[in-house]
């Protein structure tokens, strides 16, 4: 996940704000103010991505943007990833991966698997649209600091 947001990363550092259509968005508590971030896409392309190849899991990359209108923003952005496949009470998320971008990905807070959890309450695939919905905690780290964050995420992506 880190190398895939790594290219995220690179792609972002160039890119410029544009009007865009609303995939959905996340909500959540950071550092005492409640915050609502976007995730766009605009002509089939977004930072956030839904990726079905493997059949069995479903992986979600879902890149908050501070602003409706942002496609790429960098500063005060979430990037919450994860993927999701069938366990022993129905759908769970797994290999999750929180992080909160200062100022792209060289000034962030992070989170990794262990300090990140997301439980899902909805996840509704048909021949169209995927819908996932759920809530998360991360604990994430920026140098020897580390913080709390709560929130939900309602989310659906078009499928090809």
């Amino acid at each position: 996940m880190k190398r895939i947001a790594m290219v995220f990363a690179a792609f972002v550092l160039g890119a410029g704000a544009v009007q865009a259509d609303t995939l959905g968005t996340i909500t959540a508590n950071w550092q005492g103010k409640e915050q609502t971030w976007f995730v766009t896409a605009k002509d089939g392309e977004s930072q956030s991505s839904h990726d079905d190849s493997a059949k069995v899991i479903d992986m979600f990359a879902l890149w908050g943007n501070p602003r409706e209108t942002d496609l790429a923003a960098t500063s005060n952005t979430i990037v919450l990833s994860f993927y999701v496949m069938r366990g022993p009470r129905g759908k769970e998320a797994h290999g999750t991966d929180f992080y909160y971008l200062l100022s792209g990905f060289s000034d962030r807070w992070e989170a990794g698997q262990e300090a990140t959890e997301v439980s899902l309450e909805l996840f509704d695939k048909t021949d169209t649209t995927v819908h996932v919905r759920g809530t998360f905690h991360a604990s994430p780290k920026r140098e020897v600091e580390t913080t709390e964050i709560d929130g939900v995420f309602d989310v659906t992506f078009p499928l090809d």
